[in-house]
């Protein structure tokens, strides 16, 4: 179906009337967007473009849809991103959700790849929350991209885009410099404290 170009009249029980072809449409408020719409005046004396999807009474009866074009475009859009998408890559990505063992970072709109909660941080984490929050933005690594059940499993890490701490130890930690530390962990012989990310030292007891 061809796509036909529509002005968003006003909010109706259930949708929008939309005037298409110089006549009145309905297009559902679960149709107007690939989001769930919680403003529906938003969209108000917009032109999108619709696909007709229903067209009965000789005209006189026309239901739109604006989802499923916006679908097939993110579809184009994911597909030409995976194609190019490729080991030790570096994307900025949004955090959508904590699970127990990781975060899941949404790369761009429908693809999202899980960050291990070993891969968050050099620092060590009991649970994902101690480094992120849903909504954070994060640059990560791509680890692996492995065929999933339904889609491909993309493993990712945020610590490795900045590389091993220990690597720089020396030009960021200067003998006889004071510095402030976290107490990580305590052992008979002493403490073990967090100088920097993934830096512990020893203070002996």
């Amino acid at each position: 179906a061809i796509p036909v170009e529509g002005r968003v009249v006003q909010v109706i029980k259930g949708g929008f009337q939309v005037e298409v072809l110089k006549r009145r449409a309905f297009c559902p408020i679960s149709q107007i967007d690939t989001q769930y719409v919680e403003n529906g005046e938003a969209y108000v004396g917009q032109t999108f473009e619709f696909k007709i999807t229903k067209l009965t009474e000789g005209g006189r009866n026309i239901v739109l849809s604006r989802r499923d074009l916006l679908e097939a475009e993110l579809q184009k859009v994911r597909k030409a991103f995976m194609q190019e998408l490729s080991v030790d890559q570096v994307h900025t990505g949004k955090v959508t959700r904590l699970m127990p063992y990781g975060a899941f970072v949404e790369l761009i709109p429908g693809v999202e790849g899980m960050v291990h909660t070993s891969e968050l941080s050099w620092s060590r984490l009991e649970r994902p929350e101690e480094a992120v929050n849903p909504g954070d933005k994060l640059e990560v690594k791509v680890l692996r991209i492995e065929p999933g059940d339904k889609q491909m499993k993309i493993a990712l890490s945020a610590k490795q885009v900045t590389g091993d701490p220990w690597e720089r130890v020396t030009e960021d930690v200067q003998q006889g410099a004071k510095v402030t530390g976290k107490v990580t962990r305590c052992a008979p012989f002493g403490a073990f404290v967090e100088i920097r990310a993934g830096i512990e030292g020893l203070v002996h007891i």
